[in-house]
């Protein structure tokens, strides 16, 4: 007797019935139950596949990231690392602590992009998460592979998988426009501080120019929204028609992004300006990094200098994007750049190592963070509230 309703249960019958019971028995207020009809499609939760998608990436960029970590240590040498580490001396820890300021600038502001969902982790959890994501960044230069996904799987559980990507693109718009302002900064320093060649004002003012437009364009796209209409641009494009094509039936959830993207800026505009102040100190206190070097070797080069020489050298790494692991460019920019100032051009290698030992001193850390910052206790849910 009880063999026969039970096969019902399983095959899903449309006997109104059966239909209402269940449902109602076993999902009040929307929760999920404890066990899943078999042969009945659940919808789940966006947070819940945001935690196991978070916790299987966290494996796979934690094996990839060590590979490439060890990777990196044993091309550029152990006793170089350590021979460089020995030249900069205890200046190396504020040069070490200096990038932890800043991302604990990045992470708050991603921590203010957040403040209008319903809940969202603790700072600290998001400076983590923003470690990691910068870190694997680094080692997927081209094209973001790891670092975006994983912030977006990271915070799923706290805002669901759709709105954790919303607040990772609105993030990565504001990082773009505080880089675009930085970069205006350093061109406006150079062209009062390198020399007036015509060469020289014609690039930085062309350079101003462009970046100008790209600033302009951002703004639009934090006020009018811009996914839905970049999906538009795809068609109309003859290479990317067919990327086009598979990227349409996501258009409703690009709508739905960009309709996040905007009232963040429209029914906040404080938060976005406290989150775009966050952005720009992060990078002026960056610029802070390149006067610490020069300082461990006896050379004061002041403040201003060292932001042209930052920001400028930033400007010619993003233009050569392509190139992996900014090899050389880094090198190279910061060689002419210490040259025109009337500086040693050798210091401005030894200030890319340095850097480099930096980067490869926080992509350790940041590795170390996957584990840590993607995983979420049950007891702290709603720990974090705006």
């Amino acid at each position: 007797m009880v063999r026969v309703p039970v096969r019902g249960v399983r095959r899903c019958p449309r006997r109104r019935r059966r239909r209402h019971a269940i449902p109602e028995r076993h999902r009040a207020c929307g929760q999920r139950g404890g066990a899943r009809v078999r042969g009945c499609p659940e919808r789940r939760d966006g947070g819940d596949p945001g935690r196991r998608v978070s916790r299987r990436l966290q494996a796979l960029l934690f094996v990839v990231g060590s590979a490439v970590f060890a990777y990196l240590v044993a091309r550029i040498g152990v006793a170089a690392l350590l021979a460089d580490a020995r030249r900069t001396g205890w200046m190396f820890v504020p040069i070490l602590l200096l990038y932890g300021a800043v991302c604990a600038c990045n992470a708050g502001a991603w921590w203010l992009v957040m403040a209008g969902e319903p809940s969202r982790p603790p700072f600290w959890r998001a400076w983590a998460i923003t470690v990691a994501s910068f870190s694997l960044n680094y080692m997927t230069p081209l094209v973001n592979v790891g670092g975006e996904p994983f912030k977006i799987a990271a915070v799923a559980p706290w805002l669901g998988l759709r709105r954790a990507a919303g607040s990772a693109v609105i993030y990565q718009m504001l990082h773009t426009l505080g880089m675009l302002l930085s970069c205006l900064t350093a061109v406006v320093l150079g062209l009062i501080l390198l020399p007036h060649a015509p060469v020289i004002v014609a690039l930085l003012a062309g350079a101003f120019l462009v970046l100008a437009a790209l600033t302009l364009l951002v703004l639009t796209g934090h006020r009018r929204g811009m996914l839905a209409s970049a999906l538009d641009l795809l068609h109309r494009m003859p290479l990317l028609g067919r990327l086009a094509r598979r990227l349409e039936p996501k258009r409703a959830t690009l709508a739905s992004m960009d309709e996040q993207i905007t009232q963040f800026y429209h029914a906040s505009p404080r938060r976005f300006l406290q989150a775009l102040t966050l952005e720009y100190a992060s990078r002026c206190l960056f610029m802070a990094e390149y006067l610490l070097i020069a300082m461990s070797v006896g050379l004061d080069i002041g403040y201003a200098r060292a932001y042209v020489i930052g920001g400028l050298a930033q400007l010619v790494q993003n233009a050569l994007f392509v190139v992996p692991f900014e090899a050389g460019t880094k090198e190279s920019a910061l060689y002419l750049l210490f040259q025109l100032l009337g500086l040693d051009p050798a210091l401005g290698v030894y200030t890319a190592i340095v850097s480099r030992v930096r980067d490869l001193a926080w992509i350790g850390v940041g590795v170390g963070l996957v584990w840590l910052s993607g995983r979420r206790r049950v007891a702290s849910a709603g720990a974090a509230t705006p």
